[in-house]
């Protein structure tokens, strides 16, 4: 039997070709999969509502609470050197209304707030937990947010 020779400049025959393109595809297809988990592992790390505010600015924020008067509502911040979590006095106050370390309530029904002030340029996570009252750990979270402070 004489075989045939081929010419490497011809054009390939059209089962490889579509071969050649299914494999392009399934390659193409596995790499926007990888970029999309690279992606999602980063976005995990900032993980919670945005919040943006300018040094000195505060913001309000009111969660709901249990009808259990055995559980308490806690904010925490990460840095503390940016953002000053607070809980919002219930009568009137004097002053600028700001009540530092008293970042828990017991829940009575209704709704708590909260006051987060932006100190210093930079981000910090506030986290809203609740637990029963007396017990030790953060608890269960509730709300997360990444709070960013700049500068006015």
């Amino acid at each position: 039997m004489k075989q045939q020779s081929r010419d490497p400049y011809s054009p390939a025959p059209i089962k490889s070709l579509a071969l050649s393109q299914r494999n392009g595809v399934i390659v193409l297809t596995c790499l926007l999969a990888l970029l999309g988990a690279c992606n999602a592992n980063r976005t995990d790390s900032n993980k919670g509502q945005r919040l943006r505010l300018n040094v000195g600015d505060i913001n309000e924020i009111s969660m709901v609470t249990r009808q259990d008067t055995t559980w308490q509502l806690t904010a925490t911040s990460d840095n503390q050197e940016v953002v000053d979590v607070s809980r919002k006095p219930l009568g009137t106050t004097t002053g600028n209304g700001i009540n530092n370390g008293a970042n828990s309530a017991t829940a009575t029904g209704g709704s708590v707030a909260f006051l987060i002030k932006g100190v210093t340029a930079g981000t910090a996570r506030v986290v809203f937990s609740e637990k029963p009252v007396g017990e030790e750990g953060a608890g269960r979270v509730k709300k997360t947010y990444v709070v960013t402070v700049v500068n006015k």
